[in-house]
């Protein structure tokens, strides 16, 4: 659109919390992690993830890729690393706009703009110690840290006594690397149940294939699913008692009217479209064979004539193969060698889907909300560790105890070496505290020129996500709205777009009384 776009970037490169920081400085990845949204969904539209990448690329290929992208674009020429942000306020200027001051190194700069992004996101500051959680007495030895310290967690846990809190997708991950390198059955501790998914749909390991009949499960979400209600969206996802997500018979909100006319239903289906399925593939017999030449040939030998040549011409275009195969196909091969040596040892220790459904489903049935209504895991590694025991669930935290012991909620008690805290970050913008509040994250005891009330940085509290009503269209939140499913990227693109379109005229946002009324309504 010709802006003269400027980008403040703390870091010395691009990338966010996908370049690895060796320092603990900054939030980022760990040494061994990988996406858990589809490269479908990680993409900007202009420029797709090449089709040679795995579904689920690691944080080095991702990083590779926004790296190819900012070359393609020509965007690094526009960003300042190294710069930090640590204010911004409404400039008292001729012509408004807004002051941003700007640290590198011991040099400090004010930048006056006439409008302003925060891309920064939601993984600033880390939610720890959670409220209420316990605080470690005086002599407590063993290590009480939050998941954003451990940056290479294989070698930091490794022959450690583990306990990991929260089942988010942090939360498994660790609590599958801890399972595999901890000295004992490594723990994972929940106050509720959690909705797992898994990456790809609808089958578990032990009887997945991923190549194009299996796409990743984040490809399976539809618009028209999120305009239903949700306790309709929670009978469709949990209605078939064969499927993946079905409850369990202990779980009360299976024995209902809806589920036992749904059976009933279905079972009168079938008697009524087995036939036509039948009669159906007989016809297309039919078809396919009158459609064939040879068929009307009057004189047709039973076989073709002994002849070399031919054989040997034809066995040349039968067998005429690309020199390299398509990198799709290389792709999928390597996904099925990897996971069919997981799904082999799986079948091998005597598990079948129906365990890791019940695993499922039992975590499910104890979350407190519809299926529809939770964050969706997707890392879903965790629930073979809990079938072979290398994982043992336990209750929430209480207390802390001498040198290294935890107590649980129902008493129970366990000596560790480490404390992994996977409690996610607090929507929090640290640098935009004179406009929202204290520390920029909606203290509501703080003061600002915003009221702080007002002022969470989790999407609910923005119009749409993106506009904050008392700042005005030229003031946007770019990247601050997480989908149940699906990834950040497509969602910052179409934000990204919005606010261009409006600071070029081609969009107009509504009164701020407008905005707040509507705010209430979604």
């Amino acid at each position: 659109r010709g802006f003269d776009t400027t980008v403040i970037e703390a870091r010395d490169g691009i990338g966010g919390v996908w370049r690895l920081d060796k320092t603990g400085e900054h939030v980022g990845v760990r040494r061994e992690q990988r996406a858990t949204s589809s490269k479908y969904y990680l993409g900007f539209s202009d420029f797709p993830i090449p089709d040679s990448a795995p579904d689920f690329v690691s944080h080095e290929e991702y990083l590779a890729y926004l790296e190819d992208y900012a070359e393609r674009f020509g965007i690094k020429s526009c960003m300042r690393f190294g710069h930090s942000t640590v204010a911004v306020r409404r400039s008292a200027l001729p012509g408004g706009g807004w002051e941003v001051d700007v640290v590198s190194g011991r040099r400090k700069e004010t930048l006056r703009f006439d409008a302003v992004a925060v891309c920064s996101g939601l993984h600033t500051e880390p939610d720890f110690p959670p409220k209420g959680s316990p605080t470690p007495p005086k002599g407590f030895k063993a290590r009480v840290v939050h998941a954003r310290e451990l940056k290479d967690a294989r070698n930091t846990l490794k022959g450690k006594r583990i306990i990991v809190v929260g089942g988010g997708e942090t939360g498994a991950e660790l609590a599958h690397v801890a399972a595999e390198v901890g000295s004992e059955p490594a723990l994972m501790s929940l106050r509720r149940g959690i909705t797992v998914i898994g990456p790809y749909l609808p089958l578990p390991l032990a009887d997945r294939v991923p190549d194009a009949r299996t796409p990743p499960v984040d490809l399976n979400e539809r618009r028209v699913l999120s305009l239903l209600p949700h306790p309709l969206k929670h009978f469709i996802f949990t209605r078939d008692k064969e499927g993946v997500f079905a409850l369990r018979d202990q779980n009360p909100g299976k024995h209902t009217l809806g589920h036992l006319l749904d059976r009933c239903a279905a079972a009168l289906g079938s008697l009524m479209i087995v036939p036509f399925f039948i009669a159906g593939n007989v016809a297309a017999d039919i078809c396919q064979e009158v459609a064939h030449p040879l068929f009307w040939s009057s004189s047709k030998p039973p076989f073709r004539e002994p002849n070399g040549s031919e054989l040997s011409k034809e066995m040349q275009k039968a067998t005429c193969l690309p020199a390299t195969p398509p990198v799709r196909l290389q792709r999928d091969t390597q996904q099925l060698l990897e996971y069919t040596k997981r799904a082999t040892w799986f079948r091998m220790q005597g598990y079948t889907s129906w365990h890791y459904q019940q695993v499922r489903s039992l975590l499910e049935e104890f979350s407190g909300a519809r299926h529809t209504q939770n964050f969706l895991t997707k890392s879903d590694d965790f629930i073979y560790n809990l079938l072979d025991h290398s994982l043992e669930l336990r209750p929430g935290i209480s207390s802390y105890e001498g040198t290294n012991t935890v107590v649980f909620d129902d008493g129970t008690r366990a000596d560790i070496d480490i404390v992994v805290w996977c409690t996610g970050y607090q929507p929090k913008v640290p640098f935009l505290a004179d406009l929202l509040g204290k520390d920029g994250g909606g203290d509501c005891h703080a003061s600002g020129s915003v009221d702080a009330c007002d002022s969470r940085l989790d999407g609910q509290e923005l119009f749409k996500n993106v506009f904050h009503p008392k700042l005005g269209e030229s003031f946007a939140f770019i990247g601050f709205a997480r989908p149940q499913l699906g990834a950040m990227p497509p969602l910052a693109e179409l934000q990204a777009r919005w606010f261009g379109a409006v600071l070029d005229g081609e969009a107009k946002l509504p009164p701020a009384e407008k905005m707040e009324a509507e705010m209430v309504t979604d």
